[in-house]
């Protein structure tokens, strides 16, 4: 799926960067915006969604600064395709015509935020813990994932948290399915809609990683939220069809619609246009519209507590020492305490 739209503008829309906007340059905008709904996936939404556009141009002209212009569209093409990943957002603090994030620029981005890597811990009694904010679809976010999976393999289990992540694909969650299972299983299947109507198919399969699968066998704890959208739903809900992980928290975003190739736009804007549709082969569904439905749910400040009292429950320890008895009974005992301690600065 396309690099993470949503995490680049999500970083770089600031209240400094609602610069203001002339009607010349809002109507290039939604003439941009009108061309790229052409190849949405679902046609009759999208010329629903060009009419609204069209109708409600004068109001969307008439807005002063490009953070209220990119509400004010998102707004209206969410009412027609209820739709959420189909948004606009400022890119850049640059609000000049011919503004829009380098390659080079959106590389240093993504090495300023790790790929994706939150945090990395070994909690109290051998549990494994990674902190995802987004799935990197590079190469280096497919290294990042072997280099954390190998830092975790001989923990007694595993918590995923993606509480917040807002999505991103490709090599990041291929290669984490690659580690979680011992034999390869299809992903979901994507019909993608080019730019000249046609359609093609895409089957997601998971990476092969060199080492072969590092935590196919340990039990796996995933943490979502309603900020939890796109890819990351994904990689949830394909856990939780092939009963590989347990999900804990609450209902995701439910953003399933992917895209694969940008819709370029001037001003420092951007806009994510699916024009893609999933279903995975288990299900055949998506979680488009419905988020994804935990197994356990809690309050998303609740999770990480009752997903390692879960954890302490099913893990399995390969040995054991005084030490680690002891420390696994006091983890027991009382989970949330155990992990108040050990995050303590």
């Amino acid at each position: 799926m396309f690099r993470s739209l949503l995490v680049a503008a999500t970083l770089l829309a600031t209240p400094a960067a609602a610069a203001e906007l002339t009607p010349a340059a809002a109507g290039e905008v939604l003439d941009q915006i009108g061309k790229g709904l052409d190849t949405y996936i679902f046609p009759d939404v999208a010329r629903r969604a060009q009419a609204s556009l069209k109708a409600h141009r004068a109001e969307f002209l008439e807005l002063e600064t490009r953070q209220a212009f990119a509400a004010a569209v998102s707004k209206d093409l969410y009412a027609t395709t209820h739709d959420k990943h189909l948004k606009v957002s400022v890119e850049t603090m640059d609000a000049g015509r011919g503004a829009r994030l380098s390659e080079e620029q959106q590389t240093l981005v993504d090495r300023r935020l790790a790929y994706g890597m939150s945090a990395i811990r070994r909690l109290p009694a051998n549990i494994g813990y990674m902190k995802l904010s987004y799935l990197e679809q590079s190469d280096e976010g497919v290294r990042l994932i072997d280099t954390l999976i190998s830092l975790l393999k001989d923990s007694d289990a595993l918590i995923i948290d993606l509480r917040g992540n807002h999505g991103g694909g490709g090599g990041s969650d291929e290669e984490l399915v690659g580690h979680l299972f011992k034999t390869r299983a299809p992903m979901v299947k994507i019909t993608w809609r080019n730019d000249d109507g046609s359609v093609v198919e895409n089957q997601r399969e998971p990476s092969a990683p060199s080492t072969g699968p590092l935590y196919a066998d340990k039990p796996v704890y995933v943490l979502i939220d309603k900020h939890t959208f796109s890819a990351a739903e994904g990689l949830a809900y394909h856990l939780q069809a092939m009963k590989r992980a347990v999900l804990v928290g609450e209902t995701s975003g439910g953003g399933a619609n992917p895209a694969n190739r940008p819709v370029p736009l001037r001003y420092g804007f951007r806009v994510f246009i699916p024009n893609g549709h999933v279903v995975h082969p288990v299900t055949h569904a998506n979680w488009e519209g419905v988020g994804v439905i935990p197994d356990v749910q809690t309050a998303p400040d609740q999770a990480l507590t009752a997903a390692y009292a879960l954890a302490l429950k099913a893990a399995k320890p390969a040995v054991a020492t005084p030490r680690s008895e002891k420390e696994r009974a006091e983890a027991m005992a009382d989970p949330r305490a155990a992990l108040v301690a050990d995050q303590a600065l």
